[in-house]
């Protein structure tokens, strides 16, 4: 029978125990710690689970996502992060426009001559002359060049371009970056429950009977080119282990002194500093970065905003990752933070420092060469392979680190000719009915989102699956969405960006998973049972219907109608919500407009017409994109034989609140702006006319009148951006 040895109890040598385990492969890992998880492990700390320093999950392998979602609940978060830099708190990435902004004239006049007289011509040869050819010499002097140096511990001349190349960031005035690549996500996932390590713990549970605690590898046996046996101490007792298969997630430089080997590799130490802060939160954010050289943090995490679930109410804990050496390097993170005011000395409880020597591999200039020459020795053997980060001496996360054990596996596989794994998700059963996938977006309110959430949960339709954005609510909404509907995937906004900015967040999440229709719903909303069923009837018999809506009753009512639609009115001028209040009509019918409450769109709809446009913060967004699925050629239809109940403007409190009066003017400007050629500039201005003299002059809504004036000013001035298509990385 085929036997590996797994060096290693970090993440990547637990994924390849896991991988192997399930293809029913003979293996064993050693970990010389007491421990498991290595850099993606996570311990308990004053009732806050704390990661070693800062982890997230992002990929674009879709096979590798939904491997990991798999194994333990996770949530869905927009990144939310900034920069410290010359005592400006700034976005992430680093927008040139900002930090000119922010810059005293002199370094905003640096800046912009030195990007404009920067020397294209200068050769990729190292990080320095990367950044100085694409960004000139003052923006590397006050930003790249600190922070890197500060990480590496050597000179911008001294590091790889390789480093460059897979982690410089930056939006330029020219050049403003919207894809989410590996150096600019904009979403993560982090699990719910018990930090970060518990991806590491899971894994670990599946494959226990196969770990080994605390055995250190002494020796690898090898002839000229196969690794026969592995040598290793537990208990003061020494092993010798026959394999067939090695995998060393070792530190390279370790793998290959025991090799007889030794290549001038480099790691770089870091120090997790620990503070456990006597106040709810220290900022809303995820991380910070520092870029400053006279501050000792390179990055900060608060694990709270990973995942507030099952942590104290009243106190946070932040980690500060540390690379430069400081004799007491806690007192120092200390009076850094508390010099930049992000905390106060007497806030502090408590603090704990734990090192990692083998963290970050130094890109040094020779670092190329000196891995290629180690690699080259390593590859001798044929039964070898290598997976990690400091195996690899390599920058790897974690989906990175299970990718590279994905191909380990099946090359191990190949070589004992047994069938490889396959390399896309296959469904346990091909579906016959349409993937539906329900997204709610809410804003606190969460005694009406758990009743719309258990209305959705006993829809009869399969397969259909539930996406619930949360817009920043305030009152543990995503808490106990979490706790009472763990089927449900949450995505965490951190803040309210509108309802069309944060239901395309939600969308573009379900359309990159495949779905064929999207059943979007208000949180204030009850669904039936059978909703589904009764839409996507129609819609099988309606091929052109790019939206199609339920009769929308108020709450609590059999027969009283909030809408069947929306139409354009003459005279006077408005669109107007068909049939409200009025009795039901039963008959399909093509309408203008569909309230954004309830409908069922098809994924064709998104494709044609793009998504929700952002530039709304609400009020107009659902008109718009009826406009723009009509005027691609798929019709909009009303089907009174499925119906729902609304909570009418449970948010934002409907005309009474300021907001609404602002917004309501922001948006009409900003769809006649789109729209009006279409309706006829005439009509457009008379609406608009209407609307004044009816709410402002007949209804005396006066104490509202600078809002709404204030919002249409904002309608004129606010650019009309494109609209965000089902291709874009939002």
């Amino acid at each position: 029978m085929t036997r590996v040895a797994i060096l290693g109890a970090g993440i990547a040598g637990l994924s390849s125990g896991w991988l192997l385990k399930q293809n029913k492969l003979d293996f064993f890992v050693l970990e010389k710690q007491p421990y498991i998880g290595g850099l993606a492990r996570s311990f308990e700390w004053h009732g806050f689970h704390c990661d070693f320093a800062a982890h997230r999950l992002f990929t674009t392998d879709e096979n590798v996502l939904q491997k990991l979602l798999s194994l333990v609940p996770m949530g869905r978060h927009i990144r939310r992060s900034q920069i410290y830099l010359h005592g400006n708190w700034m976005s992430d990435p680093l927008d040139t426009i900002e930090l000119i902004a922010r810059l005293p004239v002199r370094e905003k006049i640096g800046i912009i001559w030195d990007y404009l007289a920067r020397p294209k011509n200068l050769k990729d040869t190292n990080f320095e002359n990367f950044v100085l050819r694409r960004y000139g010499k003052s923006l590397y002097r006050l930003f790249f060049q600190p922070y890197t140096e500060k990480l590496f511990g050597i000179r911008g001349e001294e590091i790889s371009v390789l480093w460059a190349r897979q982690k410089v960031r930056l939006a330029s005035p020219m050049d403003h970056f919207k894809e989410n690549s590996k150096t600019k996500f904009q979403y993560f996932y982090y699990p719910v429950h018990g930090g970060y390590g518990t991806i590491s713990e899971k894994l670990h549970r599946d494959i226990q009977e196969h770990v080994k605690l605390e055995a250190q590898v002494t020796k690898l046996e090898a002839d000229a080119d196969r690794i026969s046996a592995i040598r290793y101490i537990q208990d003061g007792v020494e092993h010798h282990e026959p394999v067939d298969f090695v995998v060393s997630t070792l530190p390279l430089s370790l793998t290959c002194r025991m090799l007889g080997h030794k290549p001038e590799l480099s790691f770089q130490k870091v120090d997790a500093v620990y503070l456990w802060i006597n106040r709810p939160l220290v900022s809303e954010n995820h991380w910070h970065y520092f870029t400053d050289s006279d501050v000792s943090v390179n990055r900060l995490v608060e694990f709270k905003n990973m995942s507030a679930v099952d942590t104290p109410e009243d106190t946070t804990v932040i980690c500060a990752e540390v690379t430069q050496y400081h004799p007491d390097v806690a007192q120092k993170v200390i009076d850094d933070l508390t010099r930049i005011k992000l905390v106060k000395k007497d806030e502090i409880l408590d603090s704990l420092v734990v090192r990692e020597n083998f963290a970050y591999p130094v890109y040094n200039q020779e670092y190329d060469d000196v891995l290629k020459d180690a690699q080259n020795q390593v590859e001798r053997y044929k039964n070898l392979y290598l997976v990690g980060r400091n195996a690899e001496f390599r920058h790897r996360e974690v989906d990175d680190n299970f990718a590279a054990a994905i191909e380990v596996t099946n090359a191990i596989l190949k070589a004992s000719r047994r069938e490889p794994m396959p390399t896309e998700i296959l469904p346990e059963q091909q579906p016959t009915n349409p993937l539906v996938y329900v997204v709610i977006l809410t804003y606190n309110h969460y005694e009406v989102t758990q009743e719309c959430l258990a209305s959705v949960l006993q829809m009869q339709y399969s397969p259909y699956k539930v996406i619930l954005v949360d817009n920043g609510s305030s009152d543990d909404t995503v808490h106990n969405v979490r706790n009472e509907f763990p089927g449900v995937e949450v995505i965490e906004n951190g803040q309210n960006l509108g309802v069309p900015a944060g239901y395309n967040i939600g969308f573009q999440r379900a359309l990159n998973s495949g779905a064929d229709f999207i059943l979007m719903l208000n949180n204030d909303t009850v669904v039936p049972p059978d909703i589904l069923d009764k839409l996507l009837e129609i819609s099988e018999q309606h091929p052109n219907a790019g939206i199609l809506m339920p009769k929308v009753l108020y709450y609590g009512s059999h027969d009283r109608v909030w809408s069947s639609g929306g139409v354009h009115r003459s005279f006077p001028p408005a669109i107007l919500m068909t049939r409200k209040g009025r009795a039901p009509v039963d008959l399909i019918e093509t309408i203008e407009y569909a309230p954004s409450c309830g409908l069922l769109i098809h994924r064709k709809a998104f494709e044609k017409a793009g998504l929700f446009d952002p530039g709304y913060f609400f009020l107009f967004d659902d008109w718009d994109f009826s406009e723009r699925v009509r005027a691609h050629g798929l019709d909009i239809l009303y089907v009174p034989s499925a119906h729902m109940w609304h909570k009418v403007s449970t948010t934002t409190k409907g005309p009474q609140s300021p907001l609404f009066w602002r917004t309501y003017g922001a948006s009409i400007i900003r769809f006649y702006r789109r729209h009006g050629k279409e309706s006829g500039w005439l009509w457009s201005f008379a609406h608009v006319g209407y609307i004044i003299v009816r709410e402002f002059v007949v209804k005396r809504n006066w104490k509202y009148w600078p809002e709404f004036r204030k919002g249409m000013q904002e309608g004129l001035q606010k650019p009309l951006s494109g609209i965000p298509t089902i291709t874009d990385q939002i």
